[in-house]
């Protein structure tokens, strides 16, 4: 499968370490780790830490040929600190992933279709980088196009979420996020269920939404609502458990086409990351396993 991610790639600095990040870096990574043919498209600092940036990605098995060097804005930094693994972000501004030029990838965008595209909102902050996802997402060629909510304080606006869910078929936020859109639309308090069809009825061209909820797994709207239940685990590090999440989910309902197995071991591989120091571990032989579809239950591929 052909996978596109747009968006940030960036450094957490986490009680004085630096971890590779950004939403769109880590579910490229996980999609690769899954098997698929990925590319990113992103942009980092002429400096040390986009360099390392480079090198890691390309050792996580992402190609870097779109992702862009600014020579006058620094690569990313998010400054974390964790509270019973649970993350709290400060994102310095100005930072490279602002500045991503449709320019050097449009030719190359043109000539290739892709079988799913992702994006989040963080990276729409600024007009430069938001001016080249819209002319990505009007023009490019697409099976399936994921938006990853990941609302980050002072980094989004009703004019990006409105934008962002008209251009989606796939819909992934947490449960905090359905009191922040519905605050922000004026819809009041819903619940997961009256939160999707609102969604649903205001965006039709949203085939499923995802609600991700931690421990409690994820409610799916599809045709249907329905709970898909969680996998209780003692939480290590939190960081890039709902990036893997995302990329498990779209990786396993490209190849099936199936919303709730989908779910099921996206939610199993969420939980085993949360597990793990770090937003990228190398997956188990249990979670290699869930992660090959068995054709019996294919329905088709993506």
């Amino acid at each position: 499968m052909r996978v596109l991610a747009f968006g940030e790639i960036l450094w957490d600095i986490i009680e004085g370490r630096e971890h590779l990040g950004g939403a769109p870096f880590n579910f490229a990574a996980h999609m690769a780790q899954c098997g698929n043919d990925v590319k990113i498209i992103s942009r980092i600092g002429n400096d040390s830490l986009g360099m390392r940036a480079r090198n890691l990605s390309e050792i996580h098995g992402v190609d870097t040929s779109w992702i862009q060097t600014d020579h006058v804005f620094p690569t990313g930094i998010v400054d974390v600190t964790l509270s019973d693994g649970q993350p709290d972000y400060v994102i310095r501004e100005n930072a490279a992933f602002d500045y991503i030029s449709s320019d050097s990838i449009w030719t190359g965008l043109a000539e290739n279709a892709f079988d799913v595209f992702y994006f989040g909102s963080l990276v729409q902050r600024n007009a430069v980088s938001a001016q080249t996802l819209a002319r990505i997402l009007s023009q490019g060629q697409f099976k399936h196009v994921f938006y990853d909510v990941n609302l980050r304080k002072l980094c989004y606006s009703e004019d990006i979420l409105r934008d962002s869910l008209s251009a989606c078929t796939i819909l992934k936020l947490n449960r905090d996020e359905i009191g922040m859109i519905t605050e922000i639309f004026g819809a009041g308090h819903l619940s997961e269920e009256e939160f999707s069809k609102y969604i649903k009825a205001l965006y039709p061209a949203i085939k499923i939404i995802i609600i991700t909820a931690a421990e409690a797994g994820c409610f799916i709207y599809e045709s249907q609502f329905h709970h898909v239940p969680g996998i209780p685990v003692k939480v290590r590090d939190a960081i890039g458990a709902g990036d893997a999440f995302s990329a498990a989910f779209m990786h396993m309902y490209a190849a099936t086409g199936d919303a709730g197995t989908a779910a099921r071991v996206a939610n199993n591989v969420g939980a085993f990351v949360a597990t793990q120091t770090g937003a990228i571990p190398t997956y188990s032989d249990e979670i290699n396993s869930m992660l090959k579809p068995h054709s019996s239950n294919s329905k088709r591929r993506g």
